[in-house]
């Protein structure tokens, strides 16, 4: 492993109070749900997949802000993004935060998985409070990866993608600390990058990177968007000042 790639690839190294911001986040969310309760589903065995769906008041149909949370795979869970559905549903659309299981115990593959039935589940869920609009799914970090991965499959059932600070490329990583629980090899790590895959089937992609990003999160941001566009898709990259990987979510 090489110390100058940790580096490259440890948000937290240019980050500037990693656990004030996750913990301030976090407080946020537990205050949103107090205000909002939301409807709490599970899809599968898995603990960790679950979802909280935020609806907002007044009648149906609403357009979906549908959010997978980051932590390379490996940590935090659904309850991360929750504080991000006050500012949706201000807007009068609903927000579901979705879950998926962590590495070690679980696959890349399956969490991707169990992140598309998460974003069945909060369709049917809504669809049954009174339809379902135009459907955005987002992810952070290691869950624009996942949001690539869901899209690819999901095609037209997807209108576009909100997409920060995220991993494209995973290539690099396997020679890397974040590949100690993922235990990928190069093979592997290329199949599962959404910069290696079928790009013409996404949807329109709103691709974000933060001011202070590691400078291998803001150029796989820049060359995610160049590939998008190379391949006749619609992506617009969005720079974002005086923020970094953990706090740009303030700034959606």
């Amino acid at each position: 492993m090489s110390d100058a790639l940790d580096r490259e690839y440890s948000p937290s190294h240019y980050a500037r109070d990693v656990a004030a911001t996750l913990a301030r986040q976090a407080a946020m969310g537990r205050q949103v749900v107090e205000r909002h309760a939301p409807c709490r589903l599970g899809y599968g065995d898995d603990p960790l997949a679950r979802l909280d769906l935020f609806v907002p008041r007044g009648d149906g149909p609403w357009p979906l802000m549908a959010f997978i949370h980051g932590g390379y795979w490996q940590e935090l869970d659904h309850t991360a993004t929750d504080f991000l559905a006050e500012r949706y549903l201000a807007r009068g659309m609903a927000f579901a935060s979705l879950g998926y299981g962590l590495a070690p115990a679980t696959s890349i593959e399956t969490m991707g998985e169990q992140c598309a039935r998460g974003l069945a589940e909060a369709r049917t869920a809504l669809d049954a409070r009174g339809g379902v609009d135009a459907v955005t799914l987002g992810g952070h970090s290691a869950g624009a990866q996942l949001a690539c991965r869901v899209a690819d499959e999901a095609g037209k059932d997807i209108d576009a993608l909100l997409l920060v600070s995220g991993v494209y490329d995973l290539t690099p990583l396997v020679d890397t600390y974040v590949n100690v629980p993922l235990s990928l090899d190069p093979a592997q790590a290329r199949a599962l990058s959404p910069l290696f895959g079928e790009l013409t089937g996404l949807p329109p992609s709103r691709v974000l990177i933060a001011e202070h990003d590691s400078p291998a999160f803001r150029r796989q941001g820049r060359d995610f968007v160049s590939a998008l566009n190379a391949a006749g898709g619609r992506a617009e990259l969005v720079d974002l000042p005086d923020c970094d990987h953990f706090d740009i979510l303030d700034h959606l």
